[in-house]
């Protein structure tokens, strides 16, 4: 009997505490000490104005509303009637042009000399291997008529400037800025070095009792210098024109033709004053060393070393 009320009691006790145990977290709340909370607030999620201004019925749906679009700005007209300053022209271009020009020229005036001094042409490329011619030209330009010869000199000077132009371009120098100034430098600087050249050789004349053969020596200078000068047309033009690597074979070329001028000039200066040689050889020499080698390695080491 006393089993029986044991095993009632324990019964009763069991159901109890099936009640009594779901309740238990409600009694609890919020002050659970083992509930984690999030260390930084979650803002609650933004629910659609549309939505929220529904007609209260859970089960209708509202579509999303997209942002409205921002109006695109208006596309401005193409300016038709705005005017686009040139390009400056490049500088190779330049120079081409300049090239052609000064070529032209210098062709144009070729054929002027050679239409109306034919004569006088033919006579210079004589006397450049005959002595006899030479010293007959010498006269005739005593005489007068020495004009001629002259503006063939001139003709020289210029192609020798557009030359010392060309070779000092090649090498990396400049004149100036502007190629027309920079040319007439170079044509100033060949006149001013031949001209200084003349007036030495006429003080020689007028000093030392040598004037026969000191004239007939400058005369032999014009006469090489107008060989010289129709040679360096066609090197001016070579020069111009003629691909970067045969540059330097032209440059030879012109090389080798203005030394063989110059020796060959030389040796008619000698057997002009071969007279005084013998009895005047200091003079000579000094002569020779300042007027004739100097400047040419001046030249020489100025183009080498530039």
């Amino acid at each position: 009997m006393q089993m029986l009320k044991n095993t009632v009691r324990g019964l009763l006790a069991t159901v109890a505490l099936l009640f009594v145990l779901p309740l238990s977290p409600a009694t609890q709340g919020d002050s659970n000490p083992f509930e984690l909370s999030p260390r930084l607030s979650v803002p609650p999620p933004e629910e659609d104005s549309a939505a929220a201004a529904g007609t209260g019925n859970p089960f209708d749906l509202v579509a999303p509303v997209e942002p409205a679009a921002r109006p695109k700005p208006a596309a401005s007209p193409p300016p038709a009637d705005r005017k686009t300053a040139p390009a400056p022209a490049p500088v190779q271009n330049r120079y081409q042009t300049f090239l052609l020009i000064t070529n032209i020229g210098i062709l144009l005036l070729l054929t002027v000399l050679i239409t109306l001094l034919r004569s006088q042409a033919g006579k210079a490329y004589r006397a450049f291997f005959n002595d006899n011619m030479l010293s007959q030209l010498q006269r005739e330009r005593e005489a007068g008529g020495g004009l001629p010869y002259y503006f063939f000199y001139g003709f020289f000077m210029i192609n020798a400037g557009f030359f010392v132009f060309l070779l000092a371009r090649y090498y990396g120098l400049s004149f100036s800025n502007n190629d027309w100034v920079g040319l007439l430098y170079s044509i100033g600087g060949v006149a001013g070095l031949f001209l200084a050249k003349h007036l030495l050789l006429g003080f020689l004349a007028f000093v030392f009792p040598i004037g026969k053969e000191v004239h007939l020596y400058s005369f032999t200078i014009i006469v090489f210098s107008i060989m010289l000068g129709f040679f360096l047309v066609i090197v001016n033009l070579l020069l111009s024109y003629s691909p970067e690597d045969t540059t330097q074979l032209v440059l030879y070329g012109a090389y080798a033709g203005i030394a063989a001028t110059y020796l060959f000039r030389s040796l008619r200066g000698l057997f002009i004053g071969n007279r005084f040689l013998l009895f005047h050889k200091f003079h000579f020499l000094l002569y020779i060393c300042t007027v004739e080698i100097a400047p040419v390695l001046v030249l020489a080491k100025l183009v080498l070393y530039s």
